[in-house]
């Protein structure tokens, strides 16, 4: 999965939808627009790395997960 396309394009994975905010970030919300996080592209040695931030709506923050290897996966450590 491409972080970024040619122009903004929501999809879908599952119950989510992502939509691309810019070349590296992308938004995730539930059906209802509910914002779920976010998931960024992260360049690290070796390779490049994906990054998802659980929004925390209580608390009005982002909870940062381990780095993994593609951008569905970053996704799908947001479902749970």
């Amino acid at each position: 999965m491409h972080i970024r396309t040619v122009s903004p394009v929501a999809r879908s994975r599952g119950d989510l939808r992502i939509l691309d905010v810019r070349d590296d970030l992308s938004r995730v919300t539930r059906i209802n627009g509910e914002i779920v996080g976010y998931v960024d592209r992260v360049d690290i040695a070796g390779g490049t790395a994906y990054r998802a931030r659980r929004y925390v709506a209580a608390e009005r923050r982002f909870v940062e997960l381990p780095n993994v290897w593609s951008a569905d996966d970053a996704v799908d450590c947001l479902r749970w």
